[in-house]
């Protein structure tokens, strides 16, 4: 082949061929203009390959050397169709091109027709809009170590279904017993467990901070914070052992400001909402705080104080071989009157301790907010057989006292008057103890009692009657009268909880294990019904409640609210070392 002779060039296209030349040691890129001319298939599509005049992929600074040859034989690949753009409506949705809440939106199920005003958030419980709603698992499902429970799709279906059906009936005008037709009832699934079941340490006490979190005492020292389905913080309580937990009641936005309070095991502690200690102070030495109250009272000024109340039990156990050896002397015996004396005292002072009350007064001003500003001890009356305070209760800035002996005291502060304390009810169950408290509406209290030995009545008590030893009585606290009745339990009710709707779920003991729901309009109809009673004595009880599927026997039970502000709720069981979520 002469040197200035043209190269013959036969291109190979799918099915089709074409023929052009070229001058020798011509550059890639112009043999690519010429396949484009012939071929349309543009240029930066092009793969051109002859492994006799090139090495792979022909690229545009590439020299063509036939090596010696006059014609080759090259093969194209490329496609030489132009992509017709669809309009966007039109086009494929890919989940990676969506935002969270766009993808939450575009894979709802047709059948809930959601709308954005429909949504139930539980904070605890749900994962945040738009993140992981649905995750199309079925049955049982294992979020991570520490948390299994329904899918999200399910729980968060459940939960929009309760919350049209109660806007439903809510809209409806009906009659009072179509009224009641339990759509915002808990169906009594659980929803969620959080927790190990194997650990050793069982969960005494649960609190709901105002952002949804959920904050749980165990009996092993930690405190572990839940929120969105997971374990965000898990702290140490500084004593061995948590027995009560309980959201510190102030409106301050300061970040370092105390968000709840724990308690036990001789201490109580304050920490913020990301878990910092901010503070702590211990019981009186061979004592344990048996119960904690929080509230807020007005200054005077139009700002608030919150206080803090606790009282205490005897946990010095006495050794019962202190006094075993017989005095041999008089100098053996004159010591032993001297330690038995010693012995009386120290218990005299600690029962003198457990009839007392501690208040810490905190100034919702002071930027730290977690140093006491003020402190008052309430010292039982001392004319009167005083009894060990068994719990404690804030009812919007009063202070609710229950004792050993079925007392029931109420204290207020009067802001005109420096601050002063005083007692504007005293109440007794006679033969009774006061085992829990909780507020029902504004001037009604729930107490559950439990029998013991009759000590008689207090002069300056209100005798509260009652015809059962032991269940759940409502009180009106203004007229110091028993309204209504709750018994069905067949062991000491251990916690109450108040529902948004009026409704109350009772906990029996360990010797009935169960959760009852008592429902608000059975309780106002027994209300009425001992209130038009001309015998003041005669109370209405009610001894019938279905009871809850889940969660069984518990330690303690708090309302989840929906963020959204709707009536849809949940309910955090402490059951034994998890924590059940149950809707």
């Amino acid at each position: 082949m002469m040197v200035n002779e043209d190269i013959t060039i036969t291109i190979k296209h799918g099915k089709q061929r074409y023929s052009t030349t070229i001058q020798p040691r011509s550059s890639g890129h112009s043999l690519k203009v010429q396949v484009e001319s012939l071929t349309g298939v543009p240029i930066h599509r092009q793969k051109l390959l002859c492994k006799n005049a090139w090495k792979g992929q022909l690229k545009d600074n590439d020299t063509i050397q036939p090596n010696g040859k006059s014609s080759i034989v090259i093969s194209l690949i490329g496609n030489a169709d132009v992509l017709v753009e669809k309009p966007i409506e039109e086009r494929p949705i890919f989940s990676e091109d969506l935002t969270p809440e766009e993808l939450w939106k575009a894979t709802r199920p047709q059948h809930m027709d959601t709308k954005e005003e429909d949504i139930v958030d539980i904070i605890a419980l749900q994962k945040e809009v738009g993140f992981e709603r649905d995750d199309g698992k079925a049955g049982m499902y294992q979020y991570n170590r520490l948390v299994s429970g329904l899918p999200q799709h399910q729980i968060n279906d459940m939960l929009v279904c309760r919350k049209k059906q109660s806007d439903t009936s809510n809209t409806n005008e009906v009659d009072d017993t179509a009224a009641n037709n339990k759509t915002d009832e808990l169906t009594g699934e659980v929803a969620m467990t959080m927790g190990m079941e194997l650990r050793k340490g069982y969960v005494n006490s649960l609190a709901v901070l105002p952002n949804g979190t959920i904050v749980s005492g165990l009996d092993d020292g930690h405190v572990q914070l839940w929120r969105r389905g997971e374990l965000v913080k898990d702290l140490k309580h500084p004593s061995a052992k948590v027995e009560h937990v309980l959201v510190f009641a102030s409106s301050s936005t300061n970040h370092n400001a105390p968000s709840f309070v724990t308690a036990g095991d001789g201490c109580i502690c304050m920490w913020s909402v990301d878990g910092q200690q901010l503070t702590r102070f211990g019981s009186y030495p061979g004592t344990s705080p048996s119960s904690i109250a929080i509230g807020r009272i007005s200054n005077g000024q139009g700002g608030y104080i919150t206080y803090l109340a606790c009282s205490s039990k005897i946990t010095r156990q006495i050794d019962p071989h202190k006094f075993r050896l017989v005095p041999q002397n008089e100098a053996e015996r004159q010591r032993r009157r001297a330690a038995e004396a010693q012995e009386q005292m120290i218990q005299d002072e600690l029962n003198s301790v457990s009839k007392n009350i501690r208040v810490f007064f905190y100034n919702e001003d002071d930027q730290s907010n977690s140093t006491a500003v003020r402190q008052d001890v309430i010292t039982p009356d001392s004319t009167e057989d005083s009894a060990p305070i068994t719990n404690l209760l804030d009812m919007n800035g009063r202070l609710v006292c229950g004792d050993a002996n079925g007392g029931i005291r109420i204290h207020e502060w009067v802001t005109e008057s420096n601050s002063n304390r005083r007692q504007i009810a005293h109440m007794q169950f006679r033969g009774s103890s006061i085992a829990c408290l909780a507020m029902v509406q504004e001037n009604q209290l729930a107490v559950s009692i439990q029998p013991r030995e009759d000590t008689g009545m207090l002069p300056s008590a209100t005798p509260l009657q009652t015809t059962r030893p032991r269940g759940v009585f409502i009180l009106d606290t203004k007229q110091a009268t028993v309204k209504a009745g709750l018994d069905a339990h067949k062991d000491i009710v251990q916690c109450i909880c108040p529902l948004p709707n009026g409704g109350i779920i009772t906990a029996g003991g360990r010797m009935d294990a169960t959760c009852r729901f008592w429902n608000s309009v059975d309780i106002s109809n027994a209300i009425q019904a001992t209130t038009d009673e001309s015998n003041e004595e005669e109370v209405k009880v009610l001894i019938d409640a279905p009871v809850l599927k889940e969660p069984g026997y518990v330690f303690d039970l708090k309302v989840l609210p929906d963020s959204n502000g709707s009536n849809v709720y949940g309910i955090a069981a402490a059951r034994y070392n998890v924590i059940k979520i149950v809707i």
